[in-house]
């Protein structure tokens, strides 16, 4: 579904990946980890759904000093790093692909890449341990790498770069509100993977909804195959 109709868009020739959520299952993974975290260090009882719900797709740093800031509580300086070495072990043992999702990347034969909020060990992690990285190389960039995090554009204009395909001709496929509007501002064509309704209403947005990815290889199909027949 085509929330904002997009009208004279040029064919799609390369697709962007956001990872967290988007290829991987591992948001709920993620908020769990700060829970049992706030847990153990604070006895604070935190809702790894709501955390999840509230901070999905945004930036690490700003999550836990929200957090910090609401129940009262300083945060030492080995925290994250104690978080990163904790959700690298549990990405090796339970995370998983999103289904269809390797399905899905076979079958769109373009150049691609991911873009990710996340820190390279992290992401590299999330890829190996669902064995998507075989899939994507060296195409594979962080936010962390740049220091720049969605909403802004500057992670997809990196990766566009890499690939050298101009930002108009490039699908991002994102899972949350930062993306969406991350995807706008580079420019690209956005494809929201949005199984559960957590992406808001974008209506000034040429945004293209899917709830599964066997649905996502027709829909670049679609928007890369009429403008081939056309040029």
């Amino acid at each position: 579904m085509t929330e904002h109709p997009a009208h004279a868009l040029p064919p799609i020739e390369a697709v962007i990946y956001d990872c967290d959520g988007t290829l991987v299952d591992s948001e709920l993974l993620n908020a769990r980890g700060v829970a049992e975290m706030f847990e153990a260090d604070y006895g604070i009882a935190l809702d790894a759904r709501a955390i999840e719900s509230e901070f999905r797709g945004g930036q690490f740093e700003q999550m836990i000093d929200t957090l910090a800031e609401r129940h009262g509580v300083v945060i030492p300086d080995d925290f994250t790093p104690r978080y990163r070495r904790q959700m690298i072990d549990l990405f090796y043992r339970e995370l998983q692909p999103m289904p269809g999702v390797r399905a899905a990347i076979e079958a769109i034969e373009l150049p691609r890449c991911v873009a990710s909020s996340g820190p390279e060990k992290k992401l590299a992690a999330a890829l190996n341990a669902t064995d998507l990285a075989r899939y994507f190389g060296d195409y594979v960039f962080s936010a962390y790498t740049i220091g720049v995090w969605k909403p802004e554009p500057d992670l997809f204009l990196t990766a566009a770069a890499a690939l050298d395909v101009a930002p108009e001709r490039c699908a991002v496929i994102e899972d949350s509100d930062a993306g969406v509007i991350a995807g706008h501002r580079a420019g690209m064509q956005v494809f929201g993977y949005d199984p559960h309704g957590a992406i808001a209403r974008h209506p000034d947005i040429a945004l293209t909804r899917f709830v599964h990815f066997d649905e996502l290889p027709g829909l670049i199909a679609a928007r890369h195959g009429e403008h081939a027949a056309r040029d």
